[in-house]
């Protein structure tokens, strides 16, 4: 039996990752703090720019009340808020922020490889869609994120004729991508808004995935770190800690695990001491949520998101790092600029391959196939999707998906 079956006053693991992408400034993380009581922004310069710059995380429960016709959907209470009837427990949700800046897109791309559906965040007060709304669309159908929810947020700021008419923009950009019949919940993340409105929509068309327990362990790393403080004595140092998401299979405290390709391009193996999600410690992790894994590896090695983009597993089972990949090519048909749809010898790009983020250089291509050759390793599998971006006027740009051969 899996955590997240037991009773939920133990630790109850994540079933879910839902992102929440959109152009800067349409109020994702606002509306994290309103799903989830968190304000995930945390980071200094996150602060001080009013941006978000890492990807951030956190975990709500979500519950519905019997007995309330209207308003029964809320989060992290037993208790209805409004009639304070005994609430239903639904399931306990992670959500992915991802930054909207134009320029943090490859940040971006690797929150999207953790992403199990989404919510589409778009500002009223604002012309839909903004360039980044585009590209974080994009992003979605390459990670193959079919699920998503909109939130038409800051309604509080428009008259309701602008409202309408930015609704209207928002379904016929939708359709235009092959989203069709996705809900269009208008919101007021400040306020609270029709936050229950939005879980409810959430609960309808995001399911929780089906997972393979069977299969060998593959989880995509999101972040490393060292929790150890300044000056902690030798024998009461914690080993690095490796956040993510278990894609298949399960790991237990005890196990194993090779981590690939390696800081140093060469894989490394590790024993589990403790797996943790955000309500409490955890004995057994299993596909869905994010969690963090306490590991026996030298700290120094994990500090500052020096693992993030590795893949970890069960020794053996993963595939030897490559410093040279061969894709089919296949250019995004609706991009934000007018860049020409190619990519030519010797040109450099950046590519995003699961979490993580790698430079590359074209070794030869035709357009529809490409070889490329890698500034670090990369661990790959057959069929696999890699993100491309390419510069241009100064700033790197999504223009096309490659399927690994």
């Amino acid at each position: 039996m899996t955590e997240r079956k037991k009773s939920r006053t133990k630790p109850v693991q994540a079933e879910v990752n839902i992102g929440l992408v959109g152009h800067v400034d349409a109020g994702k993380t606002s509306l994290v703090e309103a799903l989830t009581g968190k304000w995930v922004d945390t980071h200094s310069e996150e602060l001080k720019r009013g941006i978000s710059i890492r990807i951030g995380y956190a975990d709500a429960s979500f519950f519905k009340c019997e007995k309330c016709d209207k308003h029964a959907y809320f989060t992290n209470s037993e208790k209805c808020p409004k009639c304070n009837a005994k609430a239903k427990f639904l399931r306990r949700v992670s959500f992915v922020d991802a930054p909207g800046h134009e320029t943090l897109m490859a940040t971006m791309l690797s929150g999207a490889a953790l992403m199990n559906g989404a919510v589409l965040v778009v500002a009223a007060n604002e012309p839909c869609p903004q360039p980044q709304t585009i590209e974080h669309l994009n992003a979605l159908e390459i990670s193959g994120v079919k699920k998503i929810v909109v939130a038409q947020n800051k309604v509080d700021l428009v008259e309701k004729k602008e409202a309408e008419r930015n609704h209207e923009e928002i379904a016929k950009f939708l359709s235009e991508f092959g989203y069709k019949n996705v809900p269009i919940v208008p919101t007021a993340a400040h306020f609270r808004g029709n936050i229950d409105l939005l879980i409810e929509e959430i609960e309808r068309t995001i399911p929780t995935p089906k997972s393979d327990l069977k299969k060998p362990l593959k989880m995509y790393c999101g972040r490393s770190f060292d929790v150890n403080k300044p000056g902690t004595k030798i024998n009461e140092l914690k080993g690095g800690v490796l956040g993510g998401t278990i894609i298949s299979g399960k790991v237990k405290v005890g196990d194993t695990i090779e981590i690939g390709p390696g800081p140093m391009g060469k894989k490394i193996i590790t024993t589990v001491k403790r797996i943790n999600c955000s309500s409490g410690e955890l004995s057994e992790a299993v596909p869905g949520g994010l969690i963090a894994i306490e590991t026996t590896l030298d700290p120094s090695i994990a500090q500052n998101d020096q693992l993030k983009g590795q893949i970890i597993g069960k020794p053996g089972t993963l595939p030897e790092p490559t410093s040279e990949i061969s894709v089919g090519v296949h250019f995004i048909k609706r991009s934000v600029t007018d860049i020409a749809p190619e990519i030519k010898t010797n040109e450099m790009l950046v590519l995003t391959i699961g979490t993580m983020t790698s430079i590359g250089t074209i070794l030869s291509s035709n357009n529809k196939k490409a070889k490329i050759a890698l500034k670090k390793p990369v661990i790959v599998e057959k069929g696999q999707r890699i993100a491309i971006s390419k510069r241009e006027k100064m700033k790197w740009r999504l223009v096309a998906y490659g399927e690994i051969e």
